[in-house]
C-alpha cells in the first residue's frame, strides 16, 4: 500500500485561459493511469452561497466587494473536506479590485494549500476574443490586467508554476502540465499545509 497521500492541484489564470479545458484534460489523462482524481471548480455556483455569487457575476445582483469576496471564501469552505479547491483566486480577483491585499489573504487562512499550481497566462487581447467574454462582470480587459498583477504578487515559486499559453494548443499546453504535475505526484509531502 502506498504511504503517499493524495495531491491537490489548482489550475489559476484569467477568465477564458482555458482553465477548465486543461482541467478536465488533466483529470482525465490522470484518471487513464488509474489515479483517483476528482474535479472541483469555483465558485461552486450549486450550493446558496455559490448561488448568490451566480447572480453576482451575471449581474443580477450588486454586493459590496469586501461582501462578495467573504462569499468566494466562504464557498471555498463549504468544500474544505474535500481538499481541492482553488485556494488564492479570490485574493487575487478582489484585490484587483482596490481591497488591501492582507485583508483578502485573512478570510483563506487555515483553508488547504494546494501542492501544486498551475499558473496558466496568456496574452490578455487574446482572453477578450475569446467566446463568452464579457458575459460576467469581470470580463473587461483592464480588469483582468489588475488580476494578472494580483496574481504576480501571489506567485511562490516553491508550489507555484507558471505555464505561457499564448500561440500554443490545447495538446501542447496539456502536455506540459502533465509533465509538472509528474515531477510533483513524485515530490509530495507526506504533511498537509494550510494557507498563511
Amino acid at each position: 500500500m502506498s504511504s503517499k497521500r493524495g495531491m491537490i492541484i489548482v489550475l489559476e489564470g484569467l477568465d477564458r485561459v482555458g482553465k477548465t479545458t486543461q482541467a478536465q484534460k488533466l483529470v482525465q489523462s490522470l484518471r487513464n493511469q488509474g489515479k483517483d482524481t476528482e474535479l472541483i471548480r469555483f465558485p461552486d455556483r450549486s450550493t446558496m452561497t455559490g448561488n448568490l455569487i451566480n447572480q453576482y457575476l451575471c449581474g443580477q445582483t450588486k454586493l459590496n466587494d469586501h461582501v462578495i469576496h467573504l462569499l468566494f471564501a466562504a464557498n471555498r469552505w463549504e468544500k474544505f473536506d474535500q481538499m481541492l479547491e482553488m485556494v488564492k483566486a479570490g485574493v487575487a480577483y478582489t484585490s484587483a479590485k482596490g481591497l488591501d491585499f492582507d485583508w483578502c489573504c485573512s478570510p483563506e487562512k487555515g483553508l488547504i494549500k494546494p501542492d501544486c499550481v498551475l499558473f496558466l497566462t496568456t496574452d490578455i487581447n487574446a482572453i477578450s476574443k475569446r467566446e463568452d467574454f464579457g458575459q460576467e462582470i469581470y470580463d473587461r480587459k483592464e480588469f483582468q490586467k489588475s488580476v494578472y498583477e494580483a496574481y504576480e504578487k501571489l506567485v511562490d515559486k516553491n508550489y507555484w508554476n507558471i505555464i505561457d499559453t499564448t500561440n500554443k494548443t490545447i495538446d501542447d499546453v496539456h502536455d506540459e502540465i502533465l509533465k509538472v504535475v509528474h515531477n510533483r505526484l513524485e515530490n509530495i509531502s507526506k504533511n498537509i499545509s494550510y494557507l498563511w
